[in-house]
């Protein structure tokens, strides 16, 4: 069977993610628990990621006269 660029797949196993040894144990365990929790957005989280994103595209400094949620406001 090819795959399209001319190399033939040979049914190899796909290659298993090896953990990094010198990563501190909190940052494997954030990373475990990031993986293993369903991250669902709500419409409103998603338009103001939208807007935040729109806003660091403009390549312009963030103002820092403006109340607290003024840029983002999720609840986590």
């Amino acid at each position: 069977m090819t795959d399209g660029v001319g190399i033939t797949n040979t049914g190899l196993p796909a290659v298993v993610k090896q953990p990094n040894l010198y990563q501190a144990e909190t940052i494997r365990q954030v990373q475990a628990r990031a993986e293993s929790i369903s991250q669902d957005t709500s419409p409103e989280e998603r338009d103001g990621l939208r807007r935040l994103n729109q806003i660091l595209d403009q390549d312009r400094p963030l103002r820092d006269n403006v109340p607290r949620g003024f840029y983002l406001n999720i609840k986590i």
